[in-house]
């Protein structure tokens, strides 16, 4: 007979189980992942992401866990100087510190200063702040300062690129004006000294390959202005424009090549070294607001008057894409490229970019500025910022 053969049992598998902790901490393991992933997926597309880019990325993804109290956001008897919008979030500079908030009003940081006189520029997800009058400034993230540097001489104003550099001007012991322009790493790229006349405004264009400077002087009693673009490798002008009775006080990049210049009596657009006047007629310049995707909102006064307003809006190759009458007092603008946001003195009006009223709000008359991202319009005034919809009439959140 042939021997039986002996059956072995197979031991029973050990079921696995997982606590409630380790649930949780996969989880979270597993949204880190997927952050990171995502980053690097933006990285590969778009470039020019550093470690720096993603550690701040993930500082900002887990402060802003969680929701605020919604708005709207009591400022509790604290004097706001000034409040932009980078990457969907609010930027308000107080006299000590930098806060940031998420559209639920929740605080992703506070970051504290020592200025006298801060001066605060935003963009592309950067925060520039200058001591005006001082001589110290930083660049931070929306969770954390990256970098402050101390200039020997006072400085004049200051400028952030959407490639992370920085432009400042400050005075100079063998000149009256002097320019310095840091790249994103923080490494001076760029040394230019104006003999005569005082830095006014400055900027960097959006790939971080030229630089704009404006300076404004006095010669036999009259007043003029010069605006000088730079290769960021040559320290001479690749092209200069000069402006006889007429202080620029602005000039801003809107792409590579198109520069917004803005005087007290006149406006134009320089783009690839050739310059087009903007018929500013008999009208005033009176504010210019533009965007980190390069929207220009510029008001004029109507025949010099206080209540009748035009809101011109131009694209980034400064091509006109609307002009809107407004009458009554403007008080501030804002624009993300999407929507144009017109605070008056008792309310604020949204527009489309083909100019068509879509959304409007009552607000308090002691409103100050205007802020608009998406679908989310941001009004702050002494004691409080209110959010509303972009879209719609009074639509209160």
């Amino acid at each position: 007979m042939a021997e039986k053969r002996k059956v072995q049992k197979r031991k029973p598998k050990r079921k696995i189980t997982i606590d409630i902790k380790n649930t949780k901490k996969l989880k979270l393991v597993a949204i880190i992942v997927v952050v990171l992933l995502l980053i690097m997926l933006a990285a590969a597309q778009f470039g020019g992401v550093t470690f720096s880019t993603i550690t701040d990325s993930v500082r900002t993804f887990f402060a802003g866990l969680g929701s605020g109290d919604g708005y709207p956001y009591q400022i509790s008897g604290m004097v706001i100087g000034d409040a932009s919008v980078t990457n969907s979030d609010l930027v308000l500079l107080y006299d000590d510190s930098v806060k940031v908030l998420d559209t639920t009003a929740k605080e992703l940081s506070s970051i504290s200063h020592k200025y006298d006189h801060p001066v605060m520029q935003s963009n592309s997800g950067r925060v520039l702040l200058y001591d005006e009058g001082g001589n110290k400034f930083k660049v931070q993230s929306k969770t954390r300062t990256l970098y402050e540097k101390e200039m020997k001489y006072m400085i004049l104003t200051g400028s952030l690129g959407k490639d992370g550099s920085v432009a400042i001007a400050t005075r100079a012991e063998d000149a009256q004006s002097m320019l310095t322009v840091y790249n994103s790493k923080e490494k001076e790229i760029f040394v230019w000294k104006c003999a005569k006349e005082n830095i006014i405004s400055c900027d960097v264009s959006d790939n971080g390959k030229l630089i704009a400077v404006s300076v404004l002087g006095v010669e036999n009693g009259s007043v003029y202005s010069k605006v000088y673009i730079f290769d960021k490798k040559k320290d001479t002008p690749k092209s200069s424009f000069t402006y006889q009775d007429s202080a620029v006080s602005s000039i801003r990049f809107l792409s590579n090549e198109t520069l917004f210049v803005l005087g007290n009596n006149m406006c134009s657009v320089i783009n690839d070294g050739k310059e087009e006047k903007i018929n500013v007629s008999v009208n005033t310049p009176y504010m210019i607001h533009i965007s980190d995707n390069n929207t220009a909102v510029l008001v004029l006064s109507k025949y010099s008057s206080t209540t009748q307003k035009l809101v011109n809006v131009y694209d980034k190759s400064g091509r006109e894409l609307f002009s809107n009458e407004i009458d009554g007092l403007v008080k501030s603008v804002s624009t993300d490229g999407k929507y144009v946001g017109v605070l008056t003195d008792n309310n604020v009006q949204i527009y489309n970019m083909k100019g068509e009223l879509v959304g409007s709000a009552n607000v308090n008359t002691d409103a100050e500025k205007v802020i608009v991202s998406g679908r989310n319009t941001y009004v702050y005034s002494a004691d409080k910022i209110e959010k509303f919809s972009s879209v719609g009439e009074n639509k209160e959140k």
